[in-house]
C-alpha cells in the first residue's frame, strides 16, 4: 500500500512544482511592473492651488486663448483642446458640469461652438487624456508610452495646463527615453 501512495504522489509533486513556479514567476513580473512605473503626479509636481473633490467649479470662467507664459512650445488654448473653427477666437468659457466633465464654449463672432472634455479630479487638478500603454516584461524588455494633461488653478486666478508625455524602451537597462513637459499659463478675464 505504501508503494501505491508513492506512485500517486510523484505526479502530484510535479504539478505542485509547476504551479509554484508559475506563481513565483507571475509574482515576480507583477512586482517588476510596480517598481518600474513612475507616478505622473511626481513628474508633473503639485499644483499651485490644490483643488479637492467638488471644487472643479473654481476653474470656471472666461480665459484668453494666448498664454502669457510657457516653459515649452507656444500653443494657444484652442490648439491644446483641438477646437474647430477657432481662428478668430480670443476667449474661451470653461464651465465644469461636475468633477468629471468640462464644458468648453467659444464663439468666432458668427457662430457659437461647444465641446465636452471628459476627465477626473486627481491630485488637486483636473486630469484628462490620460493614456498609459505598457508592453513587454518589465526590466527585461519593456516599452511604454504615457500621455496626460492637467488643468490646475494658479495663485493669480489663472489656469495652468500641463502636457506630459513620456515614452521609453528598456532592455535590461534604459535604452531610449523621450519626455515632453510643457506648461501653459492662461489669464482669466476679470468680471
Amino acid at each position: 500500500m505504501k508503494g501505491h501512495i508513492l506512485k500517486n504522489s510523484k505526479p502530484c509533486k510535479g504539478k505542485l512544482i509547476r504551479k509554484t513556479t508559475v506563481f513565483q514567476l507571475s509574482s515576480l513580473c507583477l512586482f517588476l511592473v510596480f517598481i518600474s512605473c513612475k507616478s505622473v503626479s511626481r513628474a508633473i509636481g503639485d499644483p499651485e492651488v490644490y483643488l479637492y473633490e467638488d471644487q472643479a467649479s473654481y476653474l470656471n470662467g472666461t480665459y484668453f486663448v494666448d498664454p502669457y507664459k510657457t516653459n515649452g512650445e507656444f500653443k494657444l488654448l484652442t490648439e491644446i483642446f483641438d477646437l474647430e473653427n477657432a481662428q478668430n477666437v480670443s476667449k474661451i468659457d470653461f464651465n465644469f458640469i461636475n468633477d468629471k466633465r468640462l464644458h468648453i464654449s467659444y464663439s468666432d463672432g458668427k457662430n457659437q461652438y461647444e465641446k465636452i472634455i471628459k476627465g477626473k479630479m486627481k491630485n488637486g487638478a483636473f486630469r484628462y487624456e490620460h493614456n498609459f500603454l505598457p508592453l513587454g516584461i518589465p526590466v527585461i524588455l519593456f516599452v511604454y508610452s504615457h500621455k496626460v494633461h492637467h488643468i490646475a488653478l494658479g495663485n493669480d486666478d489663472n489656469i495652468i495646463i500641463t502636457e506630459y508625455q513620456k515614452s521609453a524602451l528598456h532592455f535590461f537597462t534604459l535604452i531610449n527615453s523621450n519626455k515632453i513637459l510643457n506648461r501653459y499659463y492662461f489669464d482669466r478675464q476679470l468680471k
